[in-house]
């Protein structure tokens, strides 16, 4: 009994750890991950993330009107470069919004699975004409 117990606890225990990942742990990750590409690798990034970037303003100043906004959201990407989970700095109803759209985003194959890549998204009031 105390080998099954003690089983169940090893598989269960990287489940349970995985959940656990704050944003600042995923930022520093995707600050890591993004450091060791190679220059094309980085071009590569920033083109997939380009459609990303441009469909989700559009959409998210549309419905939450053109407030000035500061967020960053870390997505983790898997070896296809699908997200499979997002950490987010920030409240305001954008960056609500753009971790949604970024969620189902794909983005670039990394070189290793998996990837940490984040979008540091500011619009301070000054960039807004009234």
């Amino acid at each position: 009994m105390g080998r099954i117990c003690l089983l169940l606890l090893l598989i269960a225990a990287p489940a349970a750890f995985a959940t656990d990942v704050t944003f600042f742990d995923a930022k520093v990750w995707a600050d890591r991950d993004e450091k060791s590409l190679s220059a094309e690798q980085q071009l590569a990034l920033a083109q997939s993330q380009a459609p990303v970037v441009q469909a989700a303003m559009s959409s998210c100043l549309v419905a939450n009107g053109p407030d000035p906004f500061s967020f960053v959201v870390v997505v983790e990407l898997d070896s296809a470069g699908k997200v499979l989970r997002t950490w987010r700095r920030g409240d305001s109803q954008v960056a609500v919004c753009f971790q949604s759209m970024a969620a189902k985003a794909t983005l670039f194959s990394p070189p290793k699975s998996p990837f940490y890549s984040s979008f540091e998204m500011n619009l301070p009031a000054s960039a807004i004409s009234h």
